[in-house]
């Protein structure tokens, strides 16, 4: 068998079918229960899943590990009970590791947090090799031999379907996650990429102050070359658009452009932030340069950003500014894109 799929569940009868049912009948299918107390396993069971268990010890790599070690492919594909696989992953797979044999492999992940689709790459793909293994008791991450594991970058996308302020709605799943970080950090408190997502959590579940001093704290370390870094700057600049500091937000995006030419949530941000401190001829100039850079996949961004929510934009600021027809242009380019309130404003105007 050349692929396993392995995924770590509890209490997820609500979602674990879907993901399932997306894996072709040609993989193994390795479901490890960390104590569910509803129809989970027997879900599993169900749709052919070869069943583990693993006792809870907060510690999200060795559970992973575990669920590695029952696989029997050739290769080990990680995947969440709220995520599906696409169609044909099995076909593209196969050619991929044909061209790229022994790799890891990242895929794209779109994940629908309130309304906006964000992407992130990921590494979900490695050989079934004692070298890979998973390191870090939360947002556990895939070493070789000890160190972070290179990867190469599949341009297949994987969908995760949980939307973050769902998954945290009842406060118990946030409160694990904000212990466990805390207790990582206090071990580790110049961890910046946990103190960014300690941040990301506050911030999903509305608490602007307290990701505010996370992110402050992030900033502080200046981690400038991770990847987690630019995405940081950006959730800082919507906290401090949400709490009414919309012109400290732009001066620091500002001085961070330079560094990151090829990151279009940053010119998006400052477009927005020149709307709402009334800089009327950078609005132009920030939502063209996103566009100039258009999506990315470096990045974790926000679909749209480089495409069409950037041209929506613009046609808000032609419009408002008495450029009707290059707004009714710019309305249609979005519209394109299936952009529902570029479809609303085009009819309004027409």
């Amino acid at each position: 068998m050349l692929v396993s799929v392995c995924m770590i569940v509890r209490n997820e009868e609500g979602n674990l079918e879907r993901a399932l049912s997306s894996i072709p009948g040609s993989f193994e299918k390795v479901v490890v229960d960390t104590g569910s107390t509803d129809n989970t396993v027997e879900i599993a069971k169900k749709l052919g899943a070869a069943i583990g268990y693993f006792e809870w010890v907060n510690d999200f790599a060795a559970a992973r590990n575990y669920s590695i070690s029952l696989a029997t492919g050739k290769y080990v594909l990680i995947m969440d009970a709220d995520e599906a696989l696409p169609s044909g992953i099995d076909e593209h797979i196969e050619r991929f590791l044909a061209a790229y044999p022994n790799q890891a492999v990242a895929f794209n992940i779109a994940n629908e947090i309130k309304g906006e689709i964000h992407r992130h790459t990921s590494l979900r793909l490695f050989p079934n090799n004692p070298a890979f293994a998973y390191h870090g008791k939360v947002h556990e991450m895939v070493h070789y031999n000890g160190q972070l594991s290179e990867f190469v970058l599949s341009d297949l996308t994987m969908h995760h379907y949980g939307y973050e302020e769902e998954q945290y709605s009842d406060g118990k799943k946030a409160n694990r996650y904000l212990e466990l970080y805390h207790k990582h950090l206090e071990a580790n408190p110049n961890d910046g990429y946990m103190l960014y997502q300690l941040g990301k959590l506050h911030y999903s579940i509305g608490q602007m102050n307290l990701a505010l001093e996370a992110f402050e704290r992030c900033l502080e370390l200046n981690e400038r070359g991770h990847l987690y870094y630019p995405v940081m700057l950006v959730m800082l600049g919507y906290v401090l658009k949400e709490i009414g500091q919309s012109p400290i937000a732009e001066e620091l995006l500002v001085s961070v452009q330079p560094d990151y030419p090829q990151f279009p949530d940053l010119p998006f941000l400052l477009g927005l932030l020149a709307m709402e401190t009334g800089k009327m001829a950078d609005i132009e100039i920030h939502f063209l340069r996103a566009l100039e850079i258009g999506e990315t996949k470096k990045f974790s961004s926000v679909e749209g950003v480089g495409s069409y929510k950037a041209k929506y934009n613009l046609a808000v600021y032609y419009e408002i500014t008495g450029s009707i027809d290059r707004a009714i242009q710019y309305y249609k380019a979005a519209a394109e894109a299936d952009y529902l309130p570029a479809k609303k404003r085009i009819f309004k105007l027409s």
